[in-house]
């Protein structure tokens, strides 16, 4: 999925590494805390919160791939599946920057025979949750951005 803002990648880029800004367009997302932080980003562990259908759903993150402003992928532990998500930023003009996020997601246990059904839903849902979230984003970072420097 690609979204272009109306912001700078450094801007944006806070909105995919900060804590309390991940919460605010994120959906369900509760609680963001960093278990481990490493200089180079790399190896940063965190546990993220989330709430879904009324229940509370943990999993553990790791930052495998970091480049500020530039690109950062985590991979994500929970006891039904692992996200592999990754951001790539790509600067269109000086306060434009188009984002790419690519989210693989790998079932456990029983959940994994029901793989092609979620795939399809997903796919004919007009309710896609990746759809809102980068909505969000998009009118945060440009917020920022404006109440910042324009």
């Amino acid at each position: 999925m690609k979204t272009a803002i109306d912001a700078p990648a450094d801007i944006v880029f806070l909105w995919l590494e900060d804590n309390d800004r991940l919460k605010q367009w994120v959906p369900n997302l509760v609680s963001d805390e960093t278990i481990v932080e490493t200089p180079e980003k790399i190896g940063t562990k965190f546990q993220q919160v989330f709430l879904e259908n009324g229940r509370n759903m943990e999993m553990i993150g790791e930052i495998t791939e970091y480049a500020e402003n530039k690109l950062m992928r985590v991979i994500m532990h929970g006891d039904k599946f692992e996200l592999d998500v990754s951001y790539q930023l790509n600067s269109l003009a000086e306060a434009q920057t188009e984002v790419t996020q690519d989210t693989q997601i790998k079932f456990k246990g029983f959940m994994k025979i029901m793989t092609p059904i979620f795939f399809v839903v997903s796919k004919l849902s007009k309710n896609n949750p990746q759809i809102a979230a980068h909505a969000k984003l998009k009118e945060m970072a440009e917020q920022e951005y404006r109440s910042r420097f324009v």
